[in-house]
């Protein structure tokens, strides 16, 4: 806060949390939620100990960017429980648990990646989200289905919002519109029109009024009870506007922007109790990054958190009490005076640097507004941005040029060329369509029609002739002026566009049509058909005639039919490289399992080569023959003693030795649980053995870090724990801590191992849950009632998982519906009811699609597994 009482905001804390581009922020009940293009989303606290934000829980599963978080207070569909929810570019939308990060449901409808979501609250808490196709779906809170679908956009939906206290929602769109829809019938109800560009985002600021922002570097003003046309325009922006938040309690508006900029903006329109519309709303602060800024939103205190495509999560305050540390305060300046600026940003290409300001006149001169930006020239002939700033102007950044980054001092420089397939090119830019990064080409004096027609014939399955208007508004906003083809009309559009070029090497083309809705093989089929020829040739027989003629498979003007070809060609490499079913599997029926897998094969020459090399010491490598040797006789502490030894003697990341031999011992010996017993007595091992539960939790702990080969034998071992709990004596039970290490066994360790391609790994996670499949659905008197329970429900979540991300083809997927019919379908000896009923009521909310995308698919035994699954579910909506 300043002396005169204006709101200033400042760094109160920071932290670089993501691998990737932090895509969305949120807050809401205490929590702050990060989306990421590191496929990952992250929940943490809303106020930070100190100046650093440091990661909190991660929610793993999507395989693809996650576009939006967003908290849902009461999802019915959880007996009314909170939970997270996130939207992927995999077209899923998932409800995660907040405490455990547990996949709890996915909600599939959408058939292109989700964009963006929002809850409708208070009263029906449905799901809305908006997907690159132009779909608009609204997910039922009580039984996860949907509800309604919108299909009034043409293009992507990037953005959607609850007009507050209404059941309205205004959704923004590549096509430059923004519709107004209600969520219960699904009618359109208004189209405002006024962007000249793709309208990127959206925040309501009360029941009737609402902001815009896009790619035309504007903001506009929108009142739902005055008509369909802007109450306000707001520019103050060089570039795409990516997000806006509203804060009602200091009525403040947010916009952030590719510019690397995130500005507040205060008065006129804005002032919800002013009646005064006319008064101009003026930019209070400029907030610079050194990063494109993705997102925005503020927390219950009146902070606002920021996120950058630098992976950091930044939040400001207006209270100088919780302000940051000088150093962290100056280390932030030094980045944002250091990033450098193309030179076509900011279309100075050609200007006389002779008569240009310098740096040293800056101090003469004041800025006329906030967020003001110019150039100057530096004493060595260099060009940098200056910013104004509070008052005074903070350098943000270095004018560069040239695909080395060489700074730009007005010289003309020769272009060097770019090599796209083999092919020289002027420009090659980076250009991200739905989460696929795909290459577009430019050439000085090209045809800005053929470039971006070129672009769609090469990228066919993922850019239509939709996004053609838009590919041209990127060539005019990112080539030099100069090297665009004259006398092709585009004059106006260079002169008019030029100020909001994309300074983002990753810039996103696609109001998201994103894949052809017609097969192109199925389209040239039906014109050669309708042209009166009765027999059209295979794709196949396509490619032979093009390759004849002398074209290539890189030719842009391509075949239709051997381009389809050339995507079976694709998928059939990438199935193949899936692990294959055996003859014997693919003509055997998927039925319940009936016995545990143990991997009993074991490699003993091997295993003590191994030990005496990693630890140069021959008693530890004798404990294999004692292992081979104990099986057979009565469990006994002392040899556990030494395997635990042998465990910390070895290097982290290098103890998989330990670990196979306990696998081992637990997989052949004649009396299981008697050593499972001992192993998890709780006063340790007995010596100095460590505690049973601390070391089995550094197991999960390490596995997502480990090589695939201690993954593998950690993994296995857990797979002979649980198989040792089967056929316990009379009478054995768990402890209540036993138990907790025993879920977090089945649970927490394969929930980290997801994403692994590791073929043997999948195989290990697959007998885990077989194993806990068969002990389950028989008698599993040692894990209680509500322990069972809770494990059936933690493996039927994990299943569902698996199962998202697996090949239907893969003989993982196999196993894993064998499991999935050990939990749900009874055997009818009526010890497996409690099993059969609790894995079906999970299974309705987790399964449902894809068991319907197992029974559609080309695998028999799985379509015939599939239907009696279905069945189990007993949801006529389901078959």
């Amino acid at each position: 806060m300043t002396d005169n009482g204006e709101v200033h905001f400042v760094l109160r804390a920071e932290g670089c949390i993501h691998s990737s581009d932090v895509r969305h922020v949120s807050c809401s009940s205490g929590v702050l939620l990060t989306a990421s293009r590191d496929n990952t989303a992250m929940i943490l606290p809303e106020q930070p100990p100190n100046d650093t934000i440091k990661s909190g829980l991660v929610l793993v599963g999507h395989t693809a960017f996650v576009n939006f978080v967003t908290f849902h207070p009461f999802m019915t569909l959880l007996d009314g429980e909170s939970c997270i929810v996130t939207g992927s570019n995999d077209k899923h939308v998932a409800l995660w648990n907040p405490v455990t990060t547990a996949l709890e449901a996915v909600l599939d409808g959408h058939a292109h990646g989700v964009c963006c979501g929002v809850v409708m609250l208070p009263n029906s808490g449905d799901i809305v989200t908006g997907d690159w196709g132009g779909m608009c779906i609204v997910f039922d809170s009580t039984t996860g289905g949907v509800k309604q679908n919108y299909t009034g956009h043409k293009t992507a939906v990037r953005a959607v919002a609850q007009l507050p206290g209404t059941s309205s929602v205004v959704s923004a769109s590549g096509d430059k519109t923004i519709h107004q829809w209600d969520v219960e019938t699904g009618a359109t109800l208004s189209v405002f029109v006024g962007h000249e560009d793709v309208v990127q985002c959206i925040c309501a600021m009360s029941a009737t009024r609402f902001a815009t922002g896009g790619n035309d570097a504007t903001i506009m003003i929108w009142d739902t009870e005055t008509g369909t046309t802007p109450l306000r325009l707001l520019t103050a922006h060089d570039s795409l506007i990516y997000a806006l938040c509203y804060c009602p309690t200091r009525q403040l508006l947010f916009s952030a922007s590719e510019d690397r900029s995130l500005k507040v903006w205060q008065g006129g329109v804005l002032d919800l109790a002013s009646s005064n519309t006319q008064t101009e709303s003026v930019v209070i602060q400029s907030i610079n990054h050194p990063c494109v800024v993705w997102s925005v939103c503020f927390t219950s205190t009146g902070d606002i958190v920021t996120g950058g495509s630098d992976g950091v999560v930044r939040m400001w305050t207006a209270d100088d009490e919780m302000m940051a540390s000088v150093e962290k305060l100056q280390t932030l300046e030094a980045a944002v005076a250091a990033q450098t600026i193309d030179v076509k940003v900011l279309t100075v290409a050609g200007i006389d640097t002779a008569s240009m300001l310098s740096v040293a006149d800056l101090r003469f001169r004041k800025g006329t507004h906030q967020g003001e930006r110019l150039i100057a020239r530096t004493e060595a002939g260099t060009i940098e941005v200056y910013a104004w700033n509070c008052g005074r102007w903070d350098k943000v950044g270095t004018v560069v040029e040239g695909p080395q980054g060489q700074a730009f001092t007005g010289a003309a420089q020769p272009r060097e060329k770019k090599y796209l397939n083999g092919v020289p090119h002027d420009y090659i830019f980076d250009v991200d369509v739905n989460g696929k990064m795909l290459k577009l080409s430019y050439d000085k004096g090209q045809s800005i029609f053929e470039a971006a027609q070129n672009f769609i014939n090469e990228n066919r399955t993922l850019v239509s002739q939709s996004h053609r208007e838009e590919i041209q508004n990127f060539i005019l906003n990112n080539v030099d002026p100069r090297d665009i083809q004259p006398g092709t009309g585009t004059a106006n559009a260079v002169t008019g566009a030029g100020n909001h070029a994309s300074a983002s090497a990753s810039a996103a083309v696609g109001g998201g049509g994103g894949e052809p809705v017609f097969s192109e093989y199925a389209r040239e089929a039906a014109a050669l058909q309708q042209a009166g020829v009765s027999t059209t040739p295979t794709w196949g027989e396509a490619l032979r005639n093009m390759e004849t003629v002398g074209a290539s498979r890189s030719d842009v003007a391509f075949s239709g039919y051997a381009r389809e070809g050339l995507l079976l060609e694709q998928e059939a490499a990438r199935r193949a490289g899936a692990p294959p079913a055996t003859a014997e599997e693919a003509n055997r029926s998927i039925v319940r399992w009936n016995n545990h897998k143990r991997f009993t094969s074991y490699n003993a020459a091997g295993a003590k080569k191994k030990i005496d090399e990693l630890t140069g010491n021959t008693r530890l490598s004798a404990l294999v023959e004692r292992v081979v040797t104990a099986a057979e006789g009565e469990p006994n502490s002392a040899l556990l003693d030494d395997i635990a030894a042998l465990y910390h003697e070895l290097p982290e990341a290098s103890r998989f030795p330990a670990l196979d031999l306990l696998s081992h011992l637990l997989a052949v010996t004649v009396r299981p649980f008697g050593w499972l017993q001992l192993l998890l007595s709780d006063d340790g091992n007995g010596g100095d053995a460590p505690n049973a539960r601390a070391f089995f939790e550094e197991c999960i702990q390490n596995l997502p870090h480990v090589p695939d080969v201690e993954a593998l034998v950690t993994t296995r071992l857990f797979a002979h724990v649980i198989a040792a709990l089967d056929k316990p004596p009379p009478g054995a039970k768990l402890t209540a801590d036993q138990l907790a290490l025993i879920l977090a066994m089945l649970t927490k360790a394969p929930q980290s191992l997801l994403q692994t391609k590791n073929g043997n790994v999948k195989t290990a996670i697959c007998a885990l849950l077989q194993n806990a499949a068969v002990l389950l659905a028989g008698d599993p008197v040692v894990l209680g009632k509500d322990g069972a329970s809770d494990a059936t429900r933690g493996v039927m979540r994990l299943l569902a998982q698996l199962l998202l991300f697996e090949s239907i083809s893969s003989s993982h997927t196999r196993d894993l519906v064998a499991t999935v019919m050990t939990l749900m379908l009874s055997d009818g000896s009526g010890k497996d009811i409690q099993t059969s009923v609790v894995a079906v009521e999970v299974g309705r909310n987790t399964l449902a699609h894809t068991l319907r995308a197992l029974k559609a698919g080309p695998e028999p035994h799985c379509r015939e597994a599939a239907i009696k699954l279905l069945h189990c579910l007993d949801d006529a909506e389901l078959q």
